[in-house]
């Protein structure tokens, strides 16, 4: 009796020792082939965030830039008001703060700091004296603030249709090197009215002027390339008045 019951215990003792094992047997981790899969969904999760994240900041440049370009607008015809329509420098409206701040006058797209100077004069900048007045930088293109008084007058004339400001920063293009040319596609235009519109913007081939006739500038010293920068600021830069 004693025998037998002490292989019982032994029988109990081993089966419960076994259970024991087990229940301490850790669990089966993931296999090869579940951890590539994670860890791809992970890679692709990662990717769509960066370029939702990447889109939303290219949206917040351009809405920057769209307000930056009518702040100018306002302070234009602020100025304008105030002078009795006399056109003034990107320092007049500086200096005269109807501009709230030059800052509105950067493109967060702008890595140059300072594109709009940097392409109308072809990559060139005077060093202004030490006690002169100190250079604006600005982004945009303001080619009609040089131009003469008689294309400005055109330029007002034409009301609605032609703008007196733009951004070339946000299309397809480069910085490499200073040249209103480099930049096609996206294009905001500041209008006078204070208005921002937004042209699918490409470089076509325009007719010189006649002879005799000004041409507005702001390309370097090319003659041949003066004549661009009407198609910037005018919709049908080849019907413009005066340059038939």
């Amino acid at each position: 009796m004693k025998t037998g019951t002490l292989a019982r215990w032994k029988r109990l003792a081993l089966a419960m020792n076994t259970v024991e094992r087990h229940r301490l047997r850790p669990a089966c981790g993931f296999t090869l082939v579940e951890l590539l899969t994670v860890i791809a969904l992970i890679a692709v999760l990662a990717s769509l965030l960066l370029t939702a994240v990447g889109a939303a900041r290219k949206k917040s440049r351009l809405v920057t830039c769209t307000s930056n370009l009518h702040q100018f607008t306002l302070a234009l015809n602020l100025y304008l008001e105030d002078s009795g329509g006399q056109r003034p420098t990107l320092s007049d409206l500086v200096t005269s703060r109807n501009l709230a701040s030059p800052s509105t006058l950067i493109c967060p797209e702008d890595k140059t700091g300072d594109w709009g100077e940097w392409v109308l004069w072809n990559g060139f900048i005077s060093i202004p004296p030490t006690n002169g007045p100190q250079p604006v930088n600005y982004s945009y293109l303001l080619h009609p603030l040089s131009w003469s008084e008689a294309e400005w007058k055109l330029l007002v004339h034409s009301g609605s249709r032609a703008g007196v400001a733009a951004c070339q920063l946000h299309g397809l293009g480069n910085q490499a090197t200073p040249n209103v040319l480099n930049y096609s596609g996206l294009l905001l235009r500041a209008q006078l009215d204070g208005s921002v519109l937004q042209r699918q913007f490409f470089w076509t081939p325009l007719t010189a002027p006649p002879p005799g006739s000004t041409m507005p500038t702001g390309v370097g010293d090319d003659p041949e390339a003066a004549f661009y920068p009407l198609q910037i600021y005018y919709d049908d830069p080849a019907n413009w008045q005066g340059f038939q």
